[in-house]
């Protein structure tokens, strides 16, 4: 670090090992002893551009906090609901609410069903303040109505967004060098890698081609990105 002219802070600095419960019970750990005597503690949780990483990358932690959050900040739209006409109750709800729930959500992806559920009620929430149902209400097909896809939906879609941009040349070449094509029952398709445990299935590498290749070919020949979106 110090060719680098670096130096670590020890009260900002944290290690975090990820892994299922079943490895990480064998580690017994409590720190790392650096030169100079200094000690930086192994952690469970810790927090990365906002997103709050576990150690066994359930987003639990992160998703609960979200949750708490974003009902707190409906709850204060809806208090102000009658100064907002619907078109401009929409568009407050999706500048605090539905940019939360679309933030880095290609890392939901393969998380536990309840949490997943966690999400739903955060979105069914917020279309329910712009329609102006009360919490209890039937949703129906309000979110149609607003033209928001279901939380599950709203993750793949990201995950296939990211990968038309590699595939199209419109991103970076860390993301864009994961991907190849291959002749599979006589079509063009990704590859996917083999995997061999949950944390595998839930990566990019291998959920971006799984999902695109599961799409119609009418979208995966789109011309831009405009036409892949609608």
């Amino acid at each position: 670090m110090i060719s680098f002219f670096l130096q670590l802070n020890p009260g900002k600095t944290q290690v975090i090992v990820f892994g299922p419960p079943n490895i990480l019970n064998q580690i017994n750990i409590g720190g790392i002893i650096l030169p100079g005597n200094i000690c930086v503690r192994f952690v469970s949780n810790t927090r990365n551009l906002e997103i709050t990483l576990d150690n066994h990358l359930s987003f639990n932690t992160h998703i609960n906090g979200l949750k708490k959050d974003c009902f707190r900040l409906i709850r204060s739209v809806v208090k102000k609901r009658f100064i907002f006409t619907n078109d401009q109750m929409k568009l407050v709800v999706n500048s605090i609410i539905a940019c939360r729930l679309d933030y880095c959500n290609a890392l939901y992806f393969g998380v536990n069903e309840e949490l997943i559920n966690q999400l739903q009620l955060i979105q069914n929430a917020a279309a329910k303040a712009v329609v102006g149902l009360y919490k209890h209400d039937h949703l129906g097909d309000n979110l149609k109505e607003l033209h928001w896809l279901p939380v599950q939906f709203r993750i793949q879609f990201k995950i296939l967004l990211i990968v038309y941009k590699c595939l199209n040349g419109l991103a970076p070449e860390y993301l864009t060098s994961m991907f190849r094509y291959v002749d599979f029952n006589h079509s063009i398709s990704l590859h996917e890698p083999r995997v061999v445990s949950h944390f595998g299935e839930r990566s990019f590498q291998k959920s971006g081609p799984k999902l695109w290749n599961s799409l119609p070919i009418e979208l995966k020949t789109c011309s831009s990105i405009d036409s892949f979106k609608s």
